[in-house]
């Protein structure tokens, strides 16, 4: 009888110990890891139209350019001077104010998000109105959140994420100025695509 108790005891004991390694070995991850884990899974939206990366490539140049209020750069920079500036280099023209960029394009739905919408967030105060315009540059798989480049009050032009804090809690709206790889025309251009600009003149 003793004998058997101590096997019984003996058994169990190996049990218990196999159990605790097992889950030792394999704990569960820590909230930090599992957030990493989420992130390294985040895939994004590919862009597709050639003109919208030529665009964000000429926005990237200008990183690290200071921000400077009413400036229209290249050397200093405000939020709707930067738009306004990379935005006219590929034939687009913007209002200077970045509450009147909103009306340059067609409001665009939070989840149907593209690179290069302009995308709107209320200032400082965050009351109410549009005070900050940046462009998107990715838009995760979700179609929610996003990167866009933009300038900086306190780190000239920069490119910060959706979900950080400060930004989160001002988003507007976003709007689509490039619908497809064709530049807009100047005036200029649509009469000499139109033919107009031969009658008038006699020559292009």
């Amino acid at each position: 009888m003793k004998l058997f108790s101590k096997f019984f005891i003996f058994t169990l004991v190996t049990i218990l110990s196999i159990n605790f390694t097992a889950n030792a070995a394999d704990p569960e991850p820590e909230p930090n890891q599992a957030k990493a884990i989420k992130e390294s899974s985040k895939v994004t939206k590919e862009n597709t139209n050639p003109q919208i990366d030529n665009l964000l490539n000429f926005a990237y140049k200008f990183k690290g350019v200071p921000y400077r209020l009413g400036a229209n750069g290249p050397h200093r920079f405000d939020c709707s001077g930067f738009t306004s500036y990379v935005f006219k280099a590929f034939g687009y023209k913007l209002a200077r104010r970045a509450s009147l960029q909103v009306h340059n394009g067609k409001r665009v739905e939070r989840g149907n998000l593209k690179p290069g919408d302009l995308v709107f967030f209320g200032g400082r105060s965050n009351r109410g109105g549009i005070g900050h315009v940046g462009i998107i540059t990715e838009v995760d798989a979700n179609g929610h959140d996003f990167s866009f480049i933009h300038a900086s009050t306190h780190n000239g032009i920069t490119v910060n994420h959706s979900t950080n804090s400060y930004y989160r809690v001002r988003y507007r709206g976003a709007c689509r100025v490039i619908h497809s790889a064709e530049p807009q025309l100047s005036l200029i251009d649509e009469l000499k695509k139109s033919g107009q600009l031969v009658k008038m003149s006699g020559k292009i």
